[in-house]
């Protein structure tokens, strides 16, 4: 329920505020350590899991065509995540999540979420992802307006981890072979 309440807190915002003109900036949005977000006296993992993906919606709030979106029936889908924590927050603390488009594909959105509380870094997850309409996937560039062809910064190292987590992901995704192959009678 807090994390709905949190996605309606950041739509009236993009409402109020409007769109923003450079897809390449960060979006920032700033949350307030709850007790339903802790486990006992401290936020924990699944906590920033929840918090970068009110990066996405905030950063999408801000820099995706709504419109097409509804008229389209874009459907968002997160392709995997990649966390590093750093530090555990504690309760009626402030966090600050900054989140950044970091690369682009023709298949692929690559977004960086940083968690900070004051200056302390918490934890930096990088997420990849694209928007769907039926089974057709979009690419960036029809989502959000403004953004170049190709990205005019440095591919960053996380995009080596991806290339070789998806190759062992097929791997693994193949169903397992429970029956040895019968060896034949002597």
């Amino acid at each position: 329920m807090m994390h709905k309440l949190r996605q309606l807190k950041l739509l009236i915002l993009c409402v109020v505020r409007g769109r923003r003109g450079n897809p390449l900036e960060p979006a920032v949005c700033r949350f307030l350590i709850t007790p339903f977000d802790a486990e006992a006296t401290r936020a924990s993992s699944h906590t920033y899991m929840a918090f970068a993906a009110l990066g996405r919606w905030c950063y999408s709030f801000h820099n995706i065509d709504l419109k097409a979106l509804l008229r389209e029936r874009w459907a968002p889908l997160t392709h995997s995540e990649v966390v590093h924590y750093r530090r555990a927050v504690s309760l009626f603390s402030i966090v600050d999540v900054t989140t950044t488009l970091v690369w682009w594909d023709d298949k692929m959105a690559y977004l960086e979420h940083r968690i900070t509380h004051g200056t302390t870094v918490c934890a930096i997850i990088h997420s990849r992802g694209a928007f769907f309409r039926g089974r057709d996937r979009l690419t960036p560039q029809r989502c959000i307006p403004g953004l170049p062809v190709s990205p005019p910064m440095d591919r960053p190292k996380i995009m080596e981890f991806w290339d070789g987590s998806a190759e062992l992901f097929q791997a693994a995704a193949q169903p397992p072979n429970l029956h040895p192959p019968k060896e034949p009678p002597c």
